[in-house]
């Protein structure tokens, strides 16, 4: 027997009995956004939880067949035109003078962080991670023969973390040297937990940090090495930050019996285009050129009982041809195509 939970949207809990051969197809109702999480647990007929190996089927993409286009060819008069016509749209846009304390940023990148109080703690103490490796991105290079959380850092993050054999098993040291200490949810391992961390399942892990030349080493050496005398404590050392799912440290970072936790793709959404209104002109809509290549994208447009639509868009500042292209399918699925072309002349 087999329950499968979404969490997307809107949730949904379905239960099923596989066939004779172990084979099950959950429906799933239409979510758009960048993934779907599902989470199917598995039980004996008896209703008792039990581990099954449950695998799902990979998405296919349909053979497609096209023309193979020469691989260098001369460009034609319509993508001539439009590279010099974004070149000269560039041009208007960098001379065009900012308005009074505004600054033109270059490309910025923003990356969440889920403050817990486990990392909070960590961060306060030993200083902010130099080096994050996301639990999911560890959890989408483990193989079939991955046997643990070190055996996928070993041979999918060597430039990251370096994984060595020490008295028959592994462990992690910081890349560069010096004495590491590793953490699982806030809590220093000891030395007799030492093996166990490698085998830590990468589901359960949300997060692998690295801190360099952590604060307050020395303290956190005496924690976990209480019997030596203090004098031997390093000052200067390295901190291996490792927080799990569940939040209790090593001996909680166990996989749930009968669970797989995993996301399937959905649909995407649509984007929104920018478009400037020019309804109430300002002064400075007249001082710069609107030299925009793509004018108008509507990503849906129903018609009417009669098969008519309307809609209505501000052309740009460039004169000449312009090319609208039209693409349709209907309720049966049937796909239309169709290119217009009109002029737009200079006022005179």
């Amino acid at each position: 027997e087999l329950t499968m939970m979404t969490f997307g949207h809107s949730r949904s809990v379905q239960t099923q009995t596989t066939d004779s051969l172990g084979r099950f197809n959950f429906d799933v109702n239409d979510e758009y956004g960048q993934n779907l999480n599902i989470l199917i647990q598995s039980a004996k007929k008896s209703g008792k939880k039990k581990n099954y190996t449950i695998t799902l089927n990979k998405n296919e993409s349909p053979a497609i067949s096209f023309d193979h286009i020469k691989t260098v060819e001369r460009v034609d008069s319509v993508v001539h035109a439009l590279v010099r016509k974004n070149i000269e749209r560039k041009m208007a846009e960098d001379a065009f003078p900012l308005s009074e304390r505004v600054i033109n940023l270059d490309e910025v990148v923003v990356e969440g962080y889920r403050m817990t109080p486990a990392r909070k703690m960590v961060m306060n103490k030993y200083g902010k991670p130099d080096q994050v490796i996301n639990g999911k991105a560890i959890l989408e290079k483990e193989e079939k023969w991955s046997y643990g959380l070190y055996s996928v850092l070993l041979f999918k993050f060597p430039e990251k973390v370096m994984i060595r054999r020490k008295d028959g098993y592994l462990f992690a040291q910081v890349i560069g040297g010096g004495m590491t200490i590793v953490m699982i949810d806030g809590i220093p391992a000891k030395d007799y937990e030492f093996p166990l961390i490698p085998y830590i399942p990468p589901s359960e892990v949300s997060s692998f940090e690295i801190i360099e030349n952590a604060k307050n080493f020395a303290a956190l050496y005496r924690e976990t090495n209480p019997l030596l005398p203090a004098m031997w404590a390093p000052v200067v050392g390295n901190v291996i930050a490792i927080y799990t799912h569940g939040g209790n440290g090593i001996y909680g970072a166990k996989k749930p019996v009968g669970i797989v936790h995993t996301t399937v793709p959905v649909f995407s959404p649509a984007r929104e285009f920018y478009a400037p209104k020019y309804e109430n002109l300002q002064p400075n809509d007249w001082l710069k050129r609107d030299l925009r290549a793509l004018v108008y994208w509507e990503p849906k447009v129903i018609v009417d009982s009669l098969g008519k639509v309307s809609t209505t868009f501000y052309n740009a500042d460039n004169i000449g041809e312009m090319q609208v292209i039209v693409e349709v399918i209907s309720e049966k699925g049937e796909i239309g195509y169709q290119e217009i072309v009109y002029d737009v002349k200079k006022r005179r």
